[in-house]
């Protein structure tokens, strides 16, 4: 099919570019479930990533009738062949299509103190010649030769002999490795791609790099391991992840929101977060200013959308004269980011004079860039919480009544006031952007928390 490998193709051009430029690879595997590469990988691997690369999977099939769907996606097909054979020299359909498996993977080894990490790429080919024919290609590109070597039913792909040694030595593996088993027991086997990485292992990296993860002695939490898996759906595309911490603050405990049934319906994008428990990833001006649950929102308006920010604090009216503190500082950037030549052009005028309105609703204070953003979430109207397109893209994402806090984007509503707002800089979105994004609906993202583990989810509606 031709739409459905216009993924594959993009996938491929990467896995392409990592090759020539430093030594990644390209694979396949022959197991039912995604990331079958995991039984030859080193067990102390930093990272692990798994693609899908069988366009004849019940995955690439969903992509296929998602991408139907976009009237540009026949062109974006011959733009990612013509990319692929500009910066790689290589043709889909003569080179890299005949070459795959159903699997590419790509190993991160851990590297020695000041070194770069090295990648080795895992694959099982389709076709063992075009395999051979598709790295003498990419060596005479890149001016290097890429070294490769059997192991376990996978040929191994590298840069050097070391890295290569790294993984047909291996006495351990990921597959067999617990922390691995732990992080991606939840992932769906049947997926477009799957990331793993491994905190103790991406700290020893970083910090032969000269940085480090932040630690529990710095009030935050010490990762312990990453995983996340990209799946298509009949209405979307899902990325789910977890996330494994040890020590540090606690994420809080799921909340169900009663700000969706205050927000007013129509509400083009809305984030919502328990502020208490998030203090410390905030800036200190805000963090003082944000209590309890606390929703930010945009409206539409003219001629600008309005932004509303509702929240708990202990002070409000101190809480109010630190926002306004706050938006005066980013009112007095704007005005000098306006005029001719600037970045926001006429933008940055119409943000100089925005004024920041504010009134405490029972225990809650309301900020908003329009006073009559305020009077509509104070009025009787329908709220979000019966708006049928947040509704309908809550039940699509699948998320629970219960969460630790969420971004709703009604795309579909957005997009005409985004070319708005491109326009006020003095540029333009491409010719046909609109009808070519026509199929692009919302965007649901919630984090739940259990313990230790941050699960998280987003869910791009395409319809």
């Amino acid at each position: 099919m031709r739409a459905r490998t216009i993924l594959g193709a993009a996938a491929v051009t990467a896995a392409a570019v990592l090759l020539a430029g430093c030594g990644g690879s390209s694979g396949a595997g022959s197991g039912s479930s995604l990331g079958a590469g995991a039984a030859v990988a080193p067990a102390d691997s930093v990272a692990f990533v798994a693609v899908n690369t069988d366009t004849s999977s019940s995955q690439w099939q969903a992509v296929d009738a998602l991408l139907q769907k976009f009237p540009g996606h026949d062109q974006l097909f011959t733009q990612l062949q013509q990319q692929l054979q500009q910066k790689t020299g290589l043709s889909w359909s003569d080179d890299v299509e005949p070459a795959l498996g159903s699997e590419l993977d790509l190993v991160v080894l851990p590297a020695a103190s000041g070194a770069k990490p090295e990648l080795v790429g895992l694959v099982q080919p389709g076709d063992g010649a075009k395999l051979a024919a598709l790295l003498q290609k990419v060596d005479v590109k890149s001016g290097e030769t890429l070294v490769t070597a059997q192991t376990g039913g996978w040929t191994a792909i590298a840069r050097t002999q070391a890295a290569l040694d790294a993984v047909t030595g291996a006495s351990s593996h990921l597959a067999d490795d617990n922390t691995y088993q732990d992080a991606t027991s939840k992932l769906s086997g049947d997926s477009i791609a799957t990331v793993y990485a491994n905190g103790a292992e991406a700290q020893q990296l970083l910090g032969s790099l000269g940085t480090t993860l932040p630690t529990p002695a710095t009030g935050a939490a010490q990762l312990q391991w990453v995983s996340a898996g990209v799946v298509a759906e009949s209405g979307g595309v899902k990325v789910d992840g977890y996330v494994r911490t040890q020590g540090g603050q606690s994420p809080g405990q799921p909340y169900a929101s009663a700000l969706v049934s205050k927000i007013p319906s129509g509400a083009l994008a809305v984030a919502d977060f328990d502020a208490s428990a998030h203090v410390m990833s905030l800036p200190k001006s805000l963090s003082a200013a944000l209590g309890g649950e606390t929703a930010l929102y945009v409206t539409a308006g003219a001629p600008m959308p309005a932004v509303t920010l509702v929240t708990h604090p202990s002070d409000p009216q101190a809480a109010a004269a630190a926002l306004d503190k706050a938006f005066a500082s980013l009112g007095a950037a704007a005005g000098s980011s306006s005029g001719a030549g600037s970045p926001l052009g006429g933008l940055g005028a119409i943000l100089a004079n925005i004024h920041l309105y504010h009134d405490v609703v029972g225990d809650a204070l309301v900020a908003s860039t329009s006073q009559q953003a305020i009077s509509d979430y104070e009025g009787g109207g329908q709220k979000l919480a019966d708006d049928g397109t947040f509704k309908d893209a809550t039940s699509a994402a699948s998320m629970p009544a219960e969460t630790n806090g969420f971004v709703y984007v009604n795309l579909k509503a957005a997009l005409p006031l985004v070319e708005g707002l491109v326009s006020m800089v003095g540029k333009g979105l491409p010719t046909g952007t609109q009808a070519n994004l026509a199929a692009l609906q919302t965007v649901t993202g919630y984090a739940t928390a259990t313990g230790d583990e941050l699960h998280f989810s987003l869910f791009v509606q395409i319809g």
